[in-house]
């Protein structure tokens, strides 16, 4: 959904810009309109902190600042994504008002880890730390982060346990962090240490390998190890994703030799301020904005612009190192195409099927598998499930179900076959896809509607209705071993709602309808479509709800079964018929035949097998045609794979493909979807057919 900007009093403080979407919720984590077009457009960004603004320089030289480091990520080639909490809300991406805002306000709070809930609980304005914006960046897929120096081990830390979060983050999460070093207030070789020991990977930037020290180019400590430029740090950032470590990369840049200041000049005034800090009684997170605002007065403005100098040339350094990551891992994604071998079996009417080696098609592929009425020129229409996904990849291999408590990994991202289908062909085709669901008015709902902005329907939103949700529980190499679902909602896609939008569905091209709505719904959606001569792809979701399409008054057009679904229609219709469980052509050929009254072109997949076609669009007797896939080793994520097979087959077929060549996409696009950890991934637009 697009945002509104919306401002909204708070006693006698300026009033803080505040985003929600059209439907007037606010959602846990909202993307600005220009990391989400960047997003969809696969533009490398990079991740931008907010107390610098907030605490760390004196208004007016907080905005100046923040608005020249955006200006400098633009053009490198990257998008700044600024981030903060404004009115309780999680923000990735600030507007210039917004910047504008931060920048003067008071009050804001400084927030780390820890005060992430309760500032957004408390509908407050928070700016980010170091630690906060790493977390932030994590929950919105961003690999680099730029900031000026980051926290560390506290001088008398071996007595105060003054230790920064920063550094346990670091340690947390998978992103590259470009800084200047440590800040020269802290005490460096004991932060180093500690980041030794929590495997957080620390590198020098440039010729030597000499650990900056904020102000200053040298440290006296060495750096671990060094990254000579942009596209070495991006290589190390792109193994260690592939190795899957989970842990943080530091890339310690030096301020430019003419920005630097004396070392013995900046220690003195260091030391004056901390003693300052103690006669005072300052502690925790109020020591660091303290001392460098007490540093800044004693050294006349000098460190201060020492600071700007160097957040600046970090910006340049951490637009370069994401603009390289991205075209490695463009080329990665490019390297690893699915090569499909395709072969035709050709059915007789007797129980055998007989191979033909590489013959091609036969008129299969030079037309296109199926021809759309030219006249509607409106948006695919999607009709279905969408739920939010709660995905625990287990760490062991085996377990016992007694109890116990085992390691995992957690990812949340949107689902619904009917949703994936939809925000699929949304990315595939920059926008030319409309979803009608039901989701509830709560954060999950919030969460489905900013994932793809525009795609949901007006009244797809229950006021005080519950979101579905799935959790699925995964073993170790990603396969699902168990599924949870609450989708009592799914009941709200009535027949009044797809009424609402009866000129949507006139208008597409074609309708995509899977197996989730009530079936009072399904029959009425496949009466107009057949009334309307409107061409129907039934996804069927489960082999429970696969016959929910089967209607003696109507024939759907395309239907991507697997094989216990295919099986589930055919028992339906013959109960009775006894048919051999082969697991492979010669079985589908017969059950297939049960159903072609029903579904003029079955898709029928087989994991890892390969996908059968069976096609009754024409009177071809070559009607099977198998397709043979490569297995992938590094699978990241099986939950939305063959939603984003059936969408990638669709957009073959509104592009007017020929049948092996929506199958190249379908296969390319689930291919894209098994090394991803969301369920969809951003970048399907890319996807370009060999």
């Amino acid at each position: 959904m697009a945002f509104l900007l919306k401002f909204i009093s708070r006693g006698t403080r300026m009033a803080a810009p505040f985003r929600r979407n059209c439907n007037g919720l606010a959602g846990p984590l909202v993307l600005s309109k220009e990391v989400r077009e960047a997003k969809a457009e696969n533009k490398p960004i990079v991740a931008l902190e907010s107390t610098i603004i907030s605490h760390g320089m004196p208004y007016p030289h907080n905005l100046t600042t923040a608005l020249e480091v955006e200006n400098i990520i633009r053009q490198r080639g990257a998008i700044p994504a600024t981030i903060a909490i404004l009115n309780g809300q999680l923000t990735v991406g600030l507007t210039e008002d917004e910047l504008r805002y931060l920048a003067q306000a008071k009050g804001v709070v400084k927030v780390s880890r820890r005060d992430i809930a309760p500032v957004v609980a408390a509908k407050l304005d928070g700016a980010t730390t170091v630690a906060g914006t790493i977390i932030a960046a994590e929950l919105a897929d961003i690999p680099v982060f730029v900031t000026g120096g980051i926290g560390g081990v506290h001088r008398y830390g071996e007595t105060t346990m003054d230790i920064s979060a920063d550094l346990t983050e670091l340690s947390r999460n998978k992103t590259l962090v470009v800084c200047s070093g440590v800040k020269s207030i802290l005490d460096i070789g004991r932060t180093l240490e500690y980041l030794e020991t929590q495997g957080v990977c620390v590198c020098s930037f440039g010729e030597s390998d000499d650990f900056p020290a904020f102000y200053t180019m040298k440290s006296g400590h060495r750096a671990p190890h060094r990254v000579p430029d942009a596209l070495h740090a991006a290589r190390l950032l792109h193994s260690s994703r592939l190795l899957q470590l989970g842990s943080g990369i530091l890339v310690a840049v030096p301020l430019p030799q003419e920005h630097a200041m004396d070392e013995k000049i900046i220690e003195d005034a260091i030391n004056c301020a901390l003693e300052a800090s103690r006669e005072k009684g300052i502690n925790g997170k109020e020591v660091t904005p303290f001392v460098l605002s007490a540093v800044a007065s004693a050294t006349h403005g000098v460190s201060l612009d020492a600071n700007i100098a160097l957040v600046k040339n970090n910006a340049k350094v951490g637009a370069d190192i994401a603009v390289e990551f991205k075209k490695l891992n463009n080329k990665h994604m490019s390297d690893k195409k699915l090569n499909v071998t395709h072969t035709v079996i050709r059915r007789e009417f007797h129980t055998s099927c007989h191979v033909r080696a590489s013959e091609g098609c036969k008129g299969k592929d030079d037309v296109p598998l199926f021809t759309l009425d030219k006249h509607a020129k409106g948006d695919v229409l999607v009709i279905g499930g969408a739920n939010v996904d709660q995905v625990y990849r287990l760490a062991e291999h085996k377990i016992q179900l007694d109890g116990s408590t085992h390691a995992c990994a957690t990812v949340q991202c949107g689902g619904g076959v009917g949703r994936n289908m939809a925000e699929a062909l949304w990315r595939l085709q920059r926008g030319r896809t409309r979803l009608l669901t039901a989701v509830g008015d709560d954060v999950h709902g919030t969460y489905i509607a900013n994932i793809a902005p525009g795609l949901l329907l007006d009244g797809c939103i229950v006021n005080g209705g519950r979101t579905p949700s799935y959790a699925a529980i995964l073993d170790s190499k990603g396969e699902c071993l168990l599924g949870l679902g609450d989708m009592e909602l799914h009941n709200h896609i009535t027949i009044d709602l797809v009424n609402k939008h009866i000129e949507v569905l006139k208008d597409a091209p074609l309708v995509v309808i899977d197996g989730n709505p009530p079936q009072e719904t399904i029959n009425h959606v496949l009466k107009l479509c057949h009334e309307l001569q409107k061409p129907v792809f039934f996804e069927p979701t489960d082999r429970r709800k696969a016959i929910k399409a089967i209607n003696e008054e109507s024939t759907v057009t395309f239907t991507s079964p697997n094989l216990k679904e295919l099986r589930a229609m055919a028992y339906y219709l013959e109960p009775h018929k006894k048919i051999k469980k082969t697991n492979d052509i010669n079985e589908i050929s017969a059950l297939s035949r049960i159903v072609s009254d029903y579904f003029k072109c079955l898709i029928v997949t087989m994991g890892s097998k390969g996908v059968v076609i069976v096609n009754n669009l024409t009177n071809d007797s070559d009607n099977i045609s198998f397709y043979q896939v490569n297995v992938l080793d590094n699978v990241e994520n099986v939950s939305g794979a063959g939603d984003c097979f059936a969408s990638g087959f669709i957009n073959g077929i509104l592009l007017g493909y020929t049948q092996s060549q929506c199958i190249n996409l379908g296969l390319e696009t689930a291919k894209q979807a098994l090394l991803s950890k969301n369920t969809v991934p951003f970048d399907l637009h890319t996807i370009k057919l060999k």
